[in-house]
């Protein structure tokens, strides 16, 4: 019960945190989902970390520590070099004036606005999805007779409210509450562990899995994911200045790294020490239960913070994309006020996400899913943008791309690298595009 009621405490000061920023009805969607200027580099840090390290870097990153050891590190050294190319391009961030990464990538064309509007929207709430099973995974083992469903919608509704009652101010908040958390029960606990459990290991040679190429590059693909985040973006615009941006980024980076790194370890410990999983999405949960069984609950409240943080990022992304990038363009703009188009998507993205958290069940899937759509469409546009190629045949080229990956997947062509393939499709339909442009205009 005192398990239970911990649980239960943890996910209540998030809320209050996030209930105690609203500062009034929010009128607008750029109210909503940005800061401009207004951040210094500790929040940014604690949100780029965060927001990362969500079901993928604690659940997911112990799974497959316990499968391929430190082969999934991979996934921070994409991050991370994501991060490089993101302060190579800051300039381009800050000196746009919109509120979206669809804003920033398709000027001044409607069409193609709300195409990669429709392309963050789905890709944002796939995410979510994730975000909800991997909160309900990390309560199982602790509210064992709650109903599944109940487990997955409820607690995920409670975040999901205050996001939508304090926008972007919010999140900023529960970010650094949520780092806290992860310093004081699980940076903390795992030293303690370290430094006191030399015996613990009954297999040193345990023979790990080699990782398949496909799934690396997947673990990797932040490396071009992050420059056209919508994260990155709200954040890098919010900085009080270029040099706070880019402190934030940096030590986030590194907060990032160091998350990943212990989770793995923790797989791999499981591993050494012969614990068999019949569901390796559980190996977090189970580790602190087998090492920890006294406190081991402190350890998944980081887990909790770190879930959470993503959640409520990428509910204030698909809120925004949709509202912004979609419904703003219809008529329905004319008829209502944008915080009622806000209140319509949040209702939209709420019901959607939930219904596929219960459907699908699964995290890692729903994750690389999700980027590989997203990585496979926006990089070829923001390609296309640096080369000047018009925005109708950027438009009209993402269009075929996106209906090509459609056709590939309900065909089941089987491709190896999907990760590179798409992509790769995306970006020589933009250089068509281009040689077109350029006879044309001759």
């Amino acid at each position: 019960m005192t398990e239970q009621i911990i649980i239960i405490g943890a996910i209540l000061s998030f809320l209050i945190i996030g209930f105690l920023i609203k500062k009034g009805q929010i009128k607008t969607i750029g109210e909503f989902s940005i800061n401009r200027d207004k951040l210094g580099w500790f929040p940014i840090a604690a949100g780029i970390s965060m927001t990362y390290a969500g079901g993928a870097a604690l659940l997911n990153m112990a799974s497959l520590g316990h499968t391929f050891k430190w082969q999934g590190m991979v996934d921070p050294l994409g991050l991370i070099g994501g991060i490089l190319i993101v302060i190579l391009l800051i300039n381009k961030y800050r000196e746009d004036k919109g509120v979206t990464i669809s804003d920033l990538l398709s000027g001044s064309n409607e069409k193609l606005s709300v195409l990669i509007g429709l392309i963050t929207t789905f890709v944002f709430t796939l995410i979510l999805a994730s975000q909800f099973v991997a909160l309900s995974k990390i309560m199982t083992p602790y509210f064992p007779n709650v109903n599944y469903a109940i487990l997955t919608i409820v607690p995920s509704a409670f975040i999901f409210s205050y996001v939508f009652l304090g926008g972007f101010g919010s999140v900023t908040k529960t970010d650094i509450l949520q780092l806290i958390f992860i310093i004081a029960f699980l940076f903390i606990p795992m030293l303690f562990f370290v430094g006191t459990s030399n015996n613990s290991i009954s297999n040193e040679n345990v023979e790990f899995s080699k990782m398949p190429l496909n799934l690396m590059i997947l673990l990797g693909i932040s490396l071009i994911y992050l420059p056209v985040s919508q994260d990155i973006n709200i954040r890098v615009k919010s900085a009080k200045s270029k040099k706070q941006a880019i402190t934030g980024l940096l030590v986030g980076a590194l907060i990032y790294t160091l998350i990943i790194g212990t989770s793995t370890f923790i797989g791999i410990t499981l591993a050494k020490n012969g614990v068999e999983l019949a569901d390796t999405e559980q190996a977090f949960p189970i580790f602190f239960k087998e090492y920890f069984p006294k406190f081991g609950i402190i350890a998944i409240i980081a887990a909790l913070a770190a879930i959470i943080s993503t959640m409520d990022s990428y509910s204030l992304n698909s809120v925004t994309a949709l509202s912004n990038d979609i419904l703003s363009k219809t008529n329905l703009s004319n008829k209502y006020s944008q915080n009622q188009l806000i209140k319509f998507s949040a209702a939209i993205i709420f019901v959607i996400a939930a219904f596929v958290a219960v459907w699908f069940n699964q995290i890692l899937s729903l994750i690389l899913t999700s980027l590989l759509i997203y990585i496979s469409t926006l990089l070829p546009i923001a390609i296309a943008r640096k080369f000047s190629v018009s925005d109708n045949y950027i438009f009209y080229s993402s269009v075929v791309l996106i209906f090509a990956i459609i056709l590939l997947e309900i065909f089941k062509v089987h491709i190896e690298y999907k990760a590179v393939f798409y992509p790769l499709i995306g970006i020589i339909l933009m250089g068509m595009a281009y040689l077109i442009q350029k006879t044309f205009t001759k």
